[in-house]
């Protein structure tokens, strides 16, 4: 049964976002040019552990967070870490594309319901990211306006506050279920799983909607 619902905040990167193609071409340009032979899954695979421990203590901006989790996993193959790696980490996650799906999906499903993100990054970064996306969002809250990242509940008790919105009127789409998905639930919030390629292998809390990409969401939505 399709959920009835007032809103649909969104996971940005790695739902909206291809962040898989994003951090793969920047992690293999990114070996390249310092010359050295690494496979680019391995690092991939090492940075995501750093970067997950370094989410779960006191916070740091995520600009600080990328920095010190590449620099944490190119010491792992001995690789030597520049003090420009991390601004340019930064740099480029605002200039990843969305699926191309994304845009005239999303353009559907704003006719009918509000529009919101709960993104694990700075301000700045999204900002830019925002301008790909092609429609506003009511509501966008990061990690950064609560110092606090996914999973933790914060991000998601801020967007609620903002929207004025009971959670069960509304809709977190997203591909995490970690980050998003379990502490979305356990605020009462309707879940929709985006089956997005790279999903990570967790169980699946029980989901309302069950989607491979946003045109079927809208589909679904009836949007």
């Amino acid at each position: 049964m399709i959920p009835s619902v007032d809103w649909i905040t969104f996971d940005c990167y790695g739902t909206l976002i291809d962040w898989e193609r994003g951090i793969r071409t920047h992690l293999a340009r990114l070996l390249i040019q310092k010359r050295v032979s690494v496979p680019v899954d391995e690092l991939l695979r090492a940075w995501e552990q750093s970067q997950f421990k370094l989410i779960q203590q006191p916070y740091h901006r995520y600009r600080v967070i990328l920095g010190d989790s590449l620099e944490e996993a190119l010491n792992r193959f001995k690789v030597t870490y520049d003090p420009e790696d991390g601004p340019r980490f930064a740099h480029a996650m605002g200039s990843w594309r969305p699926f191309k799906e994304v845009p005239a999906a999303l353009e559907r499903l704003q006719k009918k319901f509000k529009l919101g993100i709960v993104s694990n990054v700075d301000r700045d970064i999204l900002s830019r990211t925002l301008t790909y996306l092609g429609v506003p969002f009511d509501v966008v809250v990061t990690a950064e306006d609560v110092r606090a990242y996914k999973p933790s509940a914060k991000g998601f008790e801020e967007a609620l506050k903002r929207m004025g919105s009971p959670a069960e009127r509304v809709l977190h789409a997203a591909f995490g279920v970690a980050y998003d998905l379990g502490p979305a639930r356990k605020l009462g919030m309707k879940l929709c799983l985006v089956r997005r390629p790279g999903l990570p292998k967790a169980a699946v809390p029980p989901t309302d909607v069950d989607v491979h990409d946003l045109t079927e969401l809208a589909d679904k939505l009836g949007a």
